[in-house]
């Protein structure tokens, strides 16, 4: 089904939709400081960047959903909650005008719980009755992210408008989760430091992880009234979209209480005291490693961060979504899904004996390239390319076949060859194993196994990339260091 993005922001409800099987056609988004962003990651989806409100339907392509958030500044219970008297709060019905001209089969709209408040029943109510006279059935609910593996609590409004001629019926997810998941789970391995920013412009990327930048600014009044700083075995407060409310990292004790409205930093304790990273605040938002943002005021990265629905809850409403439209997904394998049990063993008869017999890796000596070891040379394509190229990719899922001539454990390196590029950086295999592409991947049939390679980025080995003339007309190539570098050289 093909899907249009009102709103898009930098696509965290788009990615989700995408995961789940949608097709993300076309998306808007005025704010230039996320058109950068936004096209990087989503390259698949046209986005056109003009103000909403100078729309119309004959503008935007004939879809079959339309998905998005109106900015919630105006319903928000921090703000001054103006709600439909501010021009923010008018935009809901931009996006309703579109609806009502494109009559897509369904629409889900995000906004915060404040819109849900006494104060806006008024505007509430219009909304509702306008759609429905539209000529859609409406349910909506208040969800808490944390219910659905999302290490904060986060509470958002959905709303889900189905056509009333048609007899798709949706319901919302149940919760996905008992226990909540943590922060130690969710950013426990990003253990370096990240750079502080204040106001300062970001020229560059950052040399270590991607993205992992901190606004180190002032903390005001409000900021310091109550405490801000949740444990390691808790999720996260909410992920703000203005940096210098964003919640203390983990690594502090929680604030001290000194009186109503009024807490400080624990004495001794003032140096453990920062914000979460732009990184660290995506990773909480579920937005994979491979999402990277771009900006050049570190502010923007939080904003657009804050600002989106977490990918994998989106994930979960589409998916639901593509239940109520079963149809329209005939190779849909979603119902009642079962996990097989399946061994190294087991999957090892759809390839050769040898080649799985062993899935142990060692750790490589810092820094100690070892030339005569094997190097798996494996084709990445353009669409999944930007965790190579940004080098924070930490997985490679192998096709369903795997035409190695070499034992998984004498494999010890791996590098991607970028599709139009060439080989340039060079990984270590850490672990070799049985998995699907749904740990990652929930659109994923989660009885689809493959090999997998857990990998982890040592050096860049060349100076550009280089289009090696080895023999790659199948995905996969074995070869030894000594041998690449042999090759190139006589080249």
């Amino acid at each position: 089904m093909n899907v249009v993005s009102l709103f898009a922001g930098c696509g965290g409800l788009d990615k989700g939709f995408e995961q789940a099987g949608f097709n993300v056609i076309w998306a808007n988004e005025f704010d230039e400081t996320i058109h950068a962003t936004y096209r990087l990651n989503h390259p698949k989806t046209v986005l056109n960047t003009s103000d909403i409100r100078t729309l119309s339907g004959k503008d935007i392509p004939d879809c079959d959903g339309i998905i998005g958030g109106p900015p919630c500044q105006a319903w928000s219970e921090g703000g001054k909650g103006l709600g439909i008297v501010d021009p923010r709060g008018q935009l809901f019905l931009d996006y309703i005008r579109i609806v009502k001209e494109k009559k897509p089969k369904f629409f889900l709209i995000e906004n915060v719980r404040g819109i849900l408040d006494k104060r806006h029943k008024e505007s509430l109510d219009i909304f509702l009755s306008e759609l429905s006279t539209a000529g859609y059935r409406i349910i909506y609910e208040l969800l808490n992210a944390a219910n659905y593996k999302i290490p904060q609590d986060r509470y958002r409004v959905f709303f889900i408008g189905i056509r009333k001629d048609l007899k798709n019926k949706f319901i919302f997810p149940d919760s996905a989760c008992d226990t909540p998941i943590t922060l130690r789970k969710a950013i426990g391995d990003i253990t370096e430091p990240p750079r502080l920013f204040c106001d300062e412009i970001v020229l560059e990327d950052n040399p270590v992880r991607s993205n992992h930048d901190v606004y180190n600014g002032p903390y005001d009044a409000k900021y310091m009234a109550r405490n801000r700083v949740r444990t390691w075995d808790e999720p996260s407060f909410t992920i703000q979209a203005q940096a210098r409310n964003e919640p203390q990292h983990p690594q502090a004790p929680k604030m001290t209480f000194i009186s109503s409205n009024n807490r400080i930093f624990a004495r001794g304790f003032e140096r453990l005291y920062r914000r979460l990273s732009v990184r660290e605040c995506a990773r909480i938002q579920t937005f994979p490693d491979s999402f990277h943002f771009i900006y050049s005021d570190v502010k923007d990265g939080y904003k657009m961060v804050g600002n989106a629905v977490p990918p994998r809850l989106a994930w979960y409403l589409a998916n639901n979504l593509k239940k109520a439209f079963a149809e329209y997904f005939p190779n849909n394998s979603i119902h009642n899904q079962q996990v097989k049990k399946v061994t190294i063993d087991k999957i090892a008869e759809q390839y050769p004996k040898h080649i799985v017999d062993n899935t142990t890796r060692l750790k490589l000596t810092e820094h100690q390239l070892e030339l005569d070891k094997h190097v798996l040379i494996s084709l990445v394509k353009k669409d999944n390319m930007v965790h190579y190229i940004d080098r924070s990719a930490k997985i490679y899922y192998t096709g369903r076949r795997f035409p190695s001539t070499i034992a998984l454990n004498k494999l010890y390196y791996f590098m991607p060859y970028i599709k139009g590029k060439g080989v340039r950086d060079l990984y270590l295999i850490k672990v070799a194993r049985v998995g699907s592409k749904h740990e990652v991947h929930p659109e994923c049939d989660v009885n689809d196994f493959r090999l997998v390679f857990e990998i982890e980025y040592i050096d860049q080995i060349f100076n550009d990339f280089l289009p090696i003339h080895l023999n790659i007309w199948r995905t996969f190539t074995d070869t030894t260091l000594s041998i690449l570098l042999k090759i190139n050289t006589d080249e």
